[in-house]
């Protein structure tokens, strides 16, 4: 089963600079490992992954949140929760990332990204201010090379992407959580280890090593099967 059509994000219009939010949970357990976040969905996504559990973010638009929304649920949720998240979408394929980790460490709250690494240049712009710098990242780790295509609809470029956005993360000391998503009989449960070994060959942790999730078609996703 292949991954639907890609929409080019370049083409896509972005009335403004701010991040583009489309939906918070206002309290998760779940969004980084060992912390209660208040967590932002921004809108858009370049890949189209299978098992995609929120395809309703993958068009590019302005988002139905503010920002300021956002930051004055952080504030109100001072004392109850311990960080915020943002989340995808893609959060580095979409504007006003960078001001938004500034304005949320100004409250005085970490933050954590979730990415695939599909723009490293623009995490290496992050990182080179520590007021942008995330404090986690939960980096996921679609595919090999060879499968990107039919995982998530784009080529084998963007899987050297994720590697090239590992390195930045590790040299800038960010601490990463690296993440897959097994589903049934798929490609990426059947080459685990192969993919495994790749993770130990680009990172310059030897300790590195991948945290399993698990698609499931309840998630939202139209592409598994039932089950």
């Amino acid at each position: 089963m292949n991954a639907p059509t890609l929409q080019n994000p370049l083409s896509s219009t972005r009335p403004t600079n701010e991040l583009p939010i489309a939906g918070i949970i206002p309290f998760s357990a779940t969004d980084w490992p060992g912390k209660l976040t208040v967590t932002a969905f921004t809108q858009g996504c370049p890949l189209r992954c299978v098992y995609c559990h929120n395809p309703q973010l993958q068009g590019f638009g302005s988002g139905t949140h503010s920002m300021a929304e956002f930051l004055t649920l952080l504030s109100s949720r001072r004392g109850l929760i311990d960080a915020a998240v943002i989340s995808g979408g893609e959060p580095t394929a979409v504007p006003g990332l960078a001001d938004a980790i500034a304005s949320i460490h100004d409250l005085g709250f970490p933050v954590g990204l979730h990415t695939c690494g599909y723009a490293p240049a623009r995490i290496a712009k992050l990182v080179r201010d520590p007021a942008t710098t995330p404090d986690w990242v939960g980096l996921d780790i679609k595919a090999l090379p060879r499968h990107m295509h039919e995982v998530t609809g784009c080529s084998p470029r963007v899987a050297t992407s994720v590697w090239e956005s590992l390195q930045i993360l590790q040299k800038a000391e960010v601490e990463i959580t690296l993440r897959t998503t097994l589903w049934s009989d798929s490609v990426i449960e059947r080459n685990l280890n192969e993919l495994r070994s790749l993770v130990k060959t680009h990172s310059m942790d030897t300790s590195s090593e991948l945290v399993i999730q698990y698609a499931r078609s309840s998630d939202g996703s139209p592409w598994l099967p039932e089950g």
